[in-house]
């Protein structure tokens, strides 16, 4: 049985969630209390809702109670979308919606939302700004994945001049307390055994804490 996922505001973040999940095959319902907005979201989805978030009623005809998830995906870059934020979390345990995820643009309204019932807070502008961050300050990174508080995933590459090493010599998870979790070469991923040789240009996908990641990249370049 397939996955709903509501989403309610339609703005830049709100639709690039609706396209992520179209692309999943994940069945979405778009809604904004604004017509254009909301109409945005009908490339990726035949699902589209126009009414008022805060109204209970308006949210149960849409059907929202009946998603897996739903996402209050509003920026609040002004005091009335933080208080519309508020007034729909509540509605939405009202009418019993399964889990809910919220949108916040700061930590000011993180105790504000845990006490109202939000399940899950999402900080969209921390994790671009932390993602950016993490692949300018080294030439090795190529993305950055957040994972939780304390353990992080990049995907780093090789150096073309790296000299070829066997995975069982850079002994990675000892040395710098990290994981590959699989290297992708030429367009093929290989989950990295006891006989991998890691080769310059390799994609590595390592796992671990901050400060150990730092060290592996350094190594890569150092080489």
């Amino acid at each position: 049985m397939s996955k709903t996922v509501a989403i309610i505001g339609m703005g830049r973040f709100g639709l690039s969630l609706v396209e992520s999940f179209s692309k999943n095959n994940i069945d979405t319902i778009a809604i904004d209390h604004i017509k254009e907005r909301a109409e945005k979201a009908g490339v990726y989805t035949p699902y589209l809702v126009v009414c008022d978030s805060t109204n209970e009623e308006a949210l149960k005809e849409a059907g929202v109670h009946n998603a897996d998830h739903v996402i209050v995906a509003m920026g609040q870059d002004e005091d009335f979308n933080i208080s519309t934020s508020i007034v729909t979390v509540i509605k939405l345990k009202k009418i019993g919606c399964k889990k809910i995820t919220v949108r916040l643009d700061d930590d000011t309204f993180l105790e504000t939302m845990n006490l109202i019932g939000a399940d899950d807070i999402i900080f969209p502008l921390k994790i671009a700004s932390d993602k950016l961050a993490n692949k300018l300050s080294s030439n090795s990174i190529v993305d950055y994945f957040k994972m939780t508080n304390d353990f992080d995933a990049y995907e780093i590459i090789v150096d073309e001049d790296f000299n070829e090493l066997a995975i069982t010599k850079l002994n990675a998870r000892a040395k710098f307390l990290i994981n590959i979790l699989i290297i992708k070469r030429n367009g093929k991923v290989v989950v990295p055994n006891r006989e991998t040789i890691i080769m310059p240009l390799d994609h590595l996908f390592i796992f671990g804490q901050k400060k150990d990641i730092n060290k592996i990249t350094k190594f890569f370049e150092n080489k």
